[in-house]
């Protein structure tokens, strides 16, 4: 009987530590960048990743506005909005390699599919083309869509068991809708005004901006596993 119990112990205490060492296949993730995002408008983002096996992952993720950056004088609509993120990861090196253990760095390569929507109130700097010695400032509503796609390049960074850090880029197209009330700037009659970023920053709230566009990202998520 004494033999049988040294024989086992061995074999039990593997187990509990195999038990232990395994990684749980969720993580729960901030995005620290999108809480600063100054181009579009500060997010409070949270995801979660979901492992279906050791190299693929699905991320959803959903982030609520927290401000807006612009403050003008007349407040026509009242700033809110939202992002929703769905994403694919293919973990590279473990998807040549199945046998590869948990690393420290895991590269991994996804395709990210999302969707944004905010309305609130902006203003435009801006002088007659027949007359511009005359200055103005017109407050406007937006109303703004975008949706599309990001080819995601990023890295999972494990700090510890528990804590994980995710630096990530990604390039891609975007579909953006604008619509603006109570507008009395006209691209065709007046010149914008101003100086450095702020005419550029001016014009993404302003209907011209609609259409098809280049999309770049990057960021940084904060995650802990469940």
């Amino acid at each position: 009987m004494k033999k049988l119990l040294f024989a086992l112990i061995p074999m039990i205490s593997t187990l509990i530590f195999a038990q232990e060492s395994k990684e749980s296949n969720w993580i729960l993730k901030l995005n620290a960048t999108q809480l600063v995002d100054a181009v579009s408008y500060p997010t409070l983002q949270i995801s979660a990743e979901r492992k279906i096996n050791p190299y693929f992952s699905v991320n959803a993720e959903f982030g609520y506005q927290l401000c807006d950056f612009s403050k003008a004088d007349t407040l026509l609509l009242k700033s809110k909005g939202f992002k929703a993120d769905l994403e694919g990861r293919v973990y590279l090196l473990k998807l040549l390699n199945s046998r590869i253990e948990s690393k420290r760095n895991e590269f991994y390569v996804g395709l990210q599919l999302f969707y944004r929507e905010n309305e609130g109130t902006n203003s435009v700097d801006f002088s007659p083309k027949n007359d511009e010695t005359k200055f103005y400032t017109d407050n406007f509503g937006t109303k703004r869509t975008a949706k599309g796609f990001n080819i995601t390049f990023g890295n999972q960074i494990s700090m510890s068991k528990k804590i994980i850090l995710e630096p990530y880029i990604g390039l891609g197209m975007m579909n953006r809708k604008i619509n603006n009330s109570d507008i009395e700037y006209d691209e065709i009659k007046d010149t914008r005004n101003g100086t450095g970023l702020k005419p550029l920053f001016q014009k993404l709230n302003l209907e011209e901006s609609s259409g098809n566009v280049f999309n770049f990202c990057f960021g940084l998520r904060v995650g802990y596993r469940l």
